[in-house]
Parts: structure tokens; C-alpha cells; sequence
């Protein structure tokens, strides 16, 4: 799994095919169907971290100006990340992350 703008690659997670990114952002850093990512990064875009860890979408942000950013856990050394959302993203796996908090409630609604 390459996550350069200029190449495509196929995710270690769900196997699809992933192009370059088209609109926004320089690199391409997650799949824009299953939304997970690889640890490839010490600091953001130098491809140097030697953990190379599958890391899982595990949240949505929101940055204060209305921006939204994926929460990435990496399941070899647990270091959480965001990345920016991509333009061609799945819509629908961005909105069942952003809702899982609330589909998995710790406590029970009825009164």
C-alpha cells in the first residue's frame, strides 16, 4: 500500500484498488472505500516509520472552521493520527463512522 499522489495501490485492508487523488490534498494517505490507512509516517509525509502497521478508521473530527478529518489507530503500535477526509471518500463509510458513537451507546435509552 503506497500512499503517494502520484501512484495508485491497493489497500491491505479491503483489497480495493485505489487511484491517485484527483481533488484535494497532495497525497493520497487512506482508501476512499474502506477508509483505512498504513503507519508509513513518523511526521506527515516522510514515509520513514519503520512500523508500517495497518491503521483503522476510528473516529471523525471536525475541525473548528467545518473541515472533517479521519481518526486512524494503528493496530501494531496503537499511535492515532488524523488525516484529512478526501473528496472522493465513500460518503457512506464516513457518515457510519461518524455515527458509531451513537449506535453503540454505553448505557440504555429507555427510561
Amino acid at each position: 500500500m503506497v500512499h503517494e499522489s502520484i501512484e495508485s495501490f491497493v489497500c491491505r485492508n479491503c483489497g480495493s484498488p485505489v487511484p491517485p487523488s484527483e481533488i484535494g490534498g497532495r497525497n493520497r494517505n487512506h482508501c476512499h472505500v474502506c477508509l483505512a490507512s498504513l503507519h508509513v509516517d513518523i511526521t506527515t509525509g516522510d514515509r520513514r516509520s519503520p512500523c508500517k502497521g495497518l491503521m483503522r478508521p476510528i473516529a471523525v473530527w471536525v475541525k473548528p472552521d467545518g473541515e472533517w478529518s479521519i481518526l486512524h489507530r494503528c493496530e501494531r503500535c496503537g499511535v492515532i493520527r488524523a488525516n484529512r477526509i478526501a473528496a472522493d471518500d465513500d460518503e457512506r463509510a464516513l457518515l457510519k463512522l461518524a455515527l458509531k458513537p451513537v449506535t453503540k451507546l454505553p448505557f440504555p435509552l429507555e427510561a
